[in-house]
Order: structure tokens, then sequence, then C-alpha cells
């Protein structure tokens, strides 16, 4: 058993390291990854390595292509703007199911992650990673309390989180801000049962992540 904790450590901290990596753009787009020579670089065995790679495969950061080797998955303009579409199409459906029923747990849940999400904003430097693990965790609660499993599971298969962080974590803090402020009001607008406010906060949210994305995607996929 102890040998089975140990390989589990040691896996998450080479999951950890070589998504940071991949995140802050020290391997590019393209790049190819060997096993035999990240197991050297971490002074592991193959297999902590091959686990990490199999959960980053699995979050999209890396792809295998069959008898070439690992590689840090390439970024597509139109397939990003895809996926913020499919994922504002299903916070909308989202929002129109429990903006009636949303309870004041519920509520107060919400509010409460995006205050920590505001005590993050103070750090220097910026946590962008704590960050976007609130911001994660503030819109699924949205889909979750919607309570259809299928749509759910559609929704966390999007994946949208890991490919805003390889576009977005390079850009300036100033725009996290301005965005961050969208989440207090659309937390307003569903404790007001306003739903076109909130439909409308959304789509502005959505469209301000397209447009940041688009001005600084050139020197990000690069």
């Amino acid at each position: 058993m102890s040998g089975e904790i140990e390989t589990s450590l040691l896996t998450n901290q080479v999951y950890k390291v070589l998504r940071g990596k991949i995140i802050d753009g020290k391997y590019k787009p393209g790049d190819k990854l060997d096993i035999y020579k990240l197991a050297d670089e971490f002074e592991v065995s193959r297999s902590p390595v091959k686990s990490a790679i199999d959960q980053l495969v699995h979050e999209g950061l890396l792809e295998i292509v069959p008898r070439k080797g690992t590689y840090v998955t390439q970024l597509q303009f139109t397939n990003f703007i895809e996926v913020l579409d499919a994922r504002l199409m299903i916070e909308m459906w989202a929002a129109q199911r429990i903006i009636n029923t949303i309870s004041e747990t519920q509520l107060q849940e919400w509010a409460t992650i995006v205050d920590e999400m505001d005590s993050l904003i103070e750090v220097n430097p910026f946590p962008f990673d704590l960050y976007i693990e609130l911001d994660v965790k503030f819109h699924k609660a949205l889909v979750e309390w919607a309570n259809n499993k299928k749509i759910k599971d559609i929704y966390s298969s999007l994946n949208t989180h890991v490919a805003l962080s390889r576009i977005v974590h390079p850009t300036s803090l100033k725009s996290t801000i301005k965005r961050h402020s969208h989440h207090h009001r659309l937390v307003e607008a569903m404790r007001e049962r306003n739903l076109p406010t909130f439909l409308g906060v959304l789509k502005l949210h959505i469209e301000s992540l397209k447009k940041e994305s688009e001005s600084c995607w050139d020197d990000v996929v690069k």
C-alpha cells in the first residue's frame, strides 16, 4: 500500500509541474514530450510520468499520436470559440431552469465563492490558477443546480477552464478584474430573479473572453 501511495504522490507532483509548464507556455503547442527524458528530469520511474501524462491527455492539454509520441495540444481559435459558445448556451439554459427555484443557501454559496475570488485579486503576485479554480466552481455550480446529469457531463467535457488557462493566463490582471465584476452582477441578478439581466451579463462575460482571447491569440500559440 505504501508503494501505491508514493506513486500517487509522485504522479501528482509530476502532473502539477507539467501542467504548470504548459499553462505558462514553457511547453509550446506542438512540442513533443519524451517520457524517458521526463522521468530522468524528475528522477522518477516512468510510471508516475505516464500516469501524469494520461491525466493531461484527459484534460486536453496533451495528445498522444499513435507511433509518433506525446505532444502539447495545438490550439485552434475556431474550436476555442465554439467551446465558449457551447458553455454560454448551457449556462443560459441552466439559469432559466433554476432562477425561480434557487434557494437562499445556494445563493449564499455562490456569493461566498465570489468573496473568495475578491480576496485573491488583492494578492501580489496574482494567483491565477487559484482564481481559475474558483471561477470554475462558480460557473459549474450553476449547471449542477439545474440537476440534469447528461448536460452536466457535456459541460464538464468542454474543459473550458483548461483552454482559458492557456490563453488568458499571459494577459493582464486588469482585464481579469474587469471581468470579475460580472460575477457580482450575476449573483445580484439571480438573487433578484431577474432573468433578462442575468442573461445579458452572462453574454457580456463570454463576449469579453472571446475578445481578449482573439487579441492575444497569435502571441500565445506561436
